[in-house]
Parts: structure tokens; sequence; C-alpha cells
């Protein structure tokens, strides 16, 4: 092999590094800041050309640095909303609770709200369920909700934000800072020994990468502020509302920008966009199991499409190939005719799923297919599909194909779980 051919190779090898390191942000929100320096550099080059800012946190896991995605200050989303509750979809008593949270860590707001104080967990459960909150729902949020958004971590009867905070556009910190003043306040010299909370040492930094590579063209902010729209987006946008992306040039610019984020632009049958991982990208997210879905997650999944796209479809009422394409809902008492999944562990497995925008509510308890699911690419869609052929009917012809194309030789699936997962989770 030629020294220019290695050359290329390596240069490719770092910038799918890179497209999947910025997969694994996007799926899980926050990452280890362990990798390369190279890939860690082209990362950044790619969101920066997409309106994002790779930031490396320091100290903030056990003194090791993790990464968190945020936001350029010409192309970030503005809310108009006190809290971001907006995109992470959190429920009222979360929101609550990450609300005392916030204050109790941010006594200050001139200053920036990351990485603040530390603040003791008996003290937000008192305040919280003071103010009427279910003292159950407000652990529930201090141990699963809050943590699993990163916007708060432990350190024994502790607690600080988390890195997340450190990602928020400035735009919502703004709009904290101007509601400052509306957030409930924690008793701050409680402590077990009296003593106020200590500050923190943690600092965030702005990776910085190399852009010589970015086109310079007059549409740029135009391309990264409906990429923005598009990526933080937890449903298609009407094309009529990105009027760019009608001029061929512009979209293809706007693939140029997703591809080395490993991401790229889609269009359903209705014309509207929304954006999802490359296959390579997801193949790797998955063999790696980075934001897959849980076996108890995969399970449900498959009883909310069984129940809602394969049997209104067979019977003639389902008439698209779109998992979305109609609201057949079903109930969680339906769902727990499966008597092999309890009602406990399904209705967590609910909760996951709907964070995740796998499975949504057309009304309170009737379940319907979600949102990510239109970020599947046709390939990854097919998959699906004959996952479903696999579970429903696991002894038919068809069924056998599939299994035959696939290599599987095992013994046959049942509904408890899904073949593959090619979805993983796609969060805005």
């Amino acid at each position: 092999m030629s020294t220019e051919n290695a050359s290329d190779s390596s240069g490719g090898e770092t910038a799918f590094q890179a497209a999947l390191f910025l997969g694994r942000l996007r799926a899980c929100r926050v990452t280890s800041a362990a990798v390369p320096e190279p890939v860690l550099a082209a990362a950044a080059a790619a969101a920066a050309r997409t309106g994002r800012r790779v930031l490396r946190v320091v100290g903030a896991a056990e003194s090791a640095d993790v990464v968190v995605l945020g936001w350029d200050g010409e192309t970030a989303p503005a809310t108009g909303l006190a809290v971001p509750s907006w995109r992470l979809g959190l429920p009222p008593v979360p929101t609550l609770v990450w609300a005392a949270c916030l204050r109790a860590a941010w006594s200050e707001p001139g200053q920036a709200p990351f990485p603040g104080r530390r603040f003791r967990r008996a003290g937000i459960l008192s305040l919280c369920s003071g103010l009427g909150a279910d003292p159950d729902s407000v652990e529930r949020a201090l141990d699963r909700a809050l943590p699993d958004a990163h916007l708060i971590a432990a350190d024994g009867p502790e607690l600080l934000l988390g890195p997340a905070v450190a990602a928020l556009p400035q735009a919502v910190v703004e709009g904290l800072r101007r509601g400052h003043h509306l957030l409930p306040v924690l008793d701050e010299g409680a402590s077990d020994h009296g003593q106020p909370p200590v500050k923190r040492r943690e600092s965030v930094h702005a990776v910085s990468g190399d852009f010589s590579q970015a086109p310079e063209v007059s549409g740029h902010y135009v391309i990264r502020s409906a990429m923005a729209a598009l990526e933080t987006s937890r449903r298609p946008l009407p094309r009529g509302s990105l009027p760019v992306l009608t001029d061929p040039a512009m979209r293809s610019l706007a693939e140029r920008f997703l591809l080395p984020c490993g991401r790229h632009l889609l269009q359903n049958p209705d014309g509207n966009w929304i954006t999802g991982f490359t296959d390579p990208v997801a193949d790797a997210l998955v063999q790696e199991r980075t934001g897959t879905l849980s076996d108890a997650e995969r399970a449900v999944l498959a009883l909310v499409l069984l129940h809602t796209v394969a049997i209104p479809r067979a019977q003639g009422r389902h008439r698209h190939s779109r998992w979305t394409g109609e609201p057949h809902a079903v109930t969680l008492a339906t769902l727990a005719s499966n008597r092999k999944i309890s009602k406990v562990v399904m209705s967590a497995a609910l909760r996951g799923l709907r964070a995740a925008g796998m499975v949504a509510e057309s009304t309170t308890g009737r379940y319907i297919p979600g949102p990510a699911l239109d970020r599947l690419t046709e390939h990854r869609s097919s998959m699906l599909w004959e996952d479903l052929i696999l579970v429903g009917r696991p002894d038919g012809h068809l069924a056998a194909a599939i299994r035959r194309r696939r290599g599987l030789t095992g013994p046959l699936p049942h509904p408890d779980s899904l073949v593959d997962n090619p979805a993983g989770t796609d969060r805005p």
C-alpha cells in the first residue's frame, strides 16, 4: 500500500470514528472524552458545521473528562421557556425537582449555572414535598429521570448539576437567568453539619478542530439553522417550514454537513423532513450497544407495533408503510395480556420507550408508535418489519426465508424479544 493510500485510509477511519463519536453523543447525550485527539478534533470540526460545539467537561465524573454537545451563538434554538423541559420531555414533578436543584446549585444568576455548587438531596426532597409534590415521585425524579437526562449527578448524600447543563443553549440560559427569582429556594445553609454546600472545581472547555475544509457559502447560517431545527425536532418538520431545502444545491450542502456527523437527511412520503443516523454509524452503535433498548423495552416495543401496526395492517385498517401513518392505539391492559411480562416491568419499559421517542401516547394510557421511528432509513425500517414477521408468525414460510437470509439457525423467536434492534435510540 502506498503512503498516499495509507494516509487516505487513516483519514477515512478517523472520519468514521468521529462520526461514531458524535453518534454516541446523540444517543447518550454525554460520553467519555477518552478518544484519540485527532478523532475529537475531527468531531468538533464536523459538529461546528452543523451549528454545534463539542464541549469537554473536566472533572465531572470521578476526575474523568466527559464530552457534551453544545450550541454556537447563532443557531441555538430559542424556546422562550424558563426551563428546558421542551427538549427533555420532563413531566411536571421532575420539572419542579429540576428547578429546585438548579436554584440550589445556582445561587448567583450573574454567573454561568454550570458547574454550580453541591447541595443536599434531603433538602430537595423536603422542599418539593412541601410544595405539594408526591414524595415518591420526587425520589424517582432524583434517582432516575434527572440523572438519566444528565441534569444532575449524585455523590453520596450530595447532589450536583450534571454535564448536560453545560450544554444548554445560551438562549435557554438567558431565559433561566430572567426567571431565576421564580425558582423554588432551598435553605442553602441546611446540611448535616450546618455548613453551606461547597463550590465545585469542574470546568468546561470547547474542543478545537480543523475548520479549513468547511466551505464558505452565503447560506451557511440558513442551512445550520435548518439543521438545528431538524436535529432538535421530535417529529418530521413540514416542508413548508424549511423552504431552503427545496433548493437542490442547498439540500446537497446540508447533506455534506450532516454526513461527517453520521447523520443524513430523510424525507417521508408526505414530503416532510427529518434527520437520522446513517446505516454504518447505526450498525456500529448497535454492535457496541450504545443507546440501544433494553430487552424489556424491545419486547414491549414489539408488542406495541404488533397491536398498532401489524394486526391493523393484516385486517386492512393500516394502509401505510410508515409506522406512524395511522393512529391505531393500544392500552396497557391489552399489552399486559402477554403474561410473560409483568405490568410493573411493562410500565417501566413504556416510560423508557416514551423517553426515547419510540412510543407516544395518543391520549392518556393509549399508546401508538413514536416519532423516533420516522428517523429510520428504508433499510432499517424493512428490518423492523421482518422482525415483526419473525415474532408474529415464526413458523411461516416468509419467516423461514428471512431466517435463512440472516443466517439465523437458533431456536424460533418469541414475543419476548426482537431479533435485532435496528433503531437504537435517536434522541433530539
